[in-house]
């Protein structure tokens, strides 16, 4: 019972830590209106993934215009 408890911890933890395809969605916003959606597909593992989704998101204020871009996995 001990090897099995312990052969279903290495499993979940194999299946957890493997890459995947993960979508990350970014859309744009101009003074708070969507005007771009775009998505890419990053083959990593979840936590990687969501990691470089969000370094894709921005925020500029250029002359009283705002611009933003946020993304997160799908």
């Amino acid at each position: 019972m001990k090897n099995l408890f312990i052969l279903t911890v290495f499993a979940l933890i194999a299946l957890t830590s493997c890459k995947k395809d993960y979508t990350c969605e970014c859309k744009d916003y101009e003074d708070g209106v969507m005007v771009l959606s775009e998505s890419t597909t990053i083959k990593d593992t979840k936590s990687k993934a969501k990691t470089s989704c969000d370094e894709l998101d921005d925020y500029e204020d250029l002359g009283g215009y705002i611009y933003e871009t946020k993304c997160e996995i799908k």
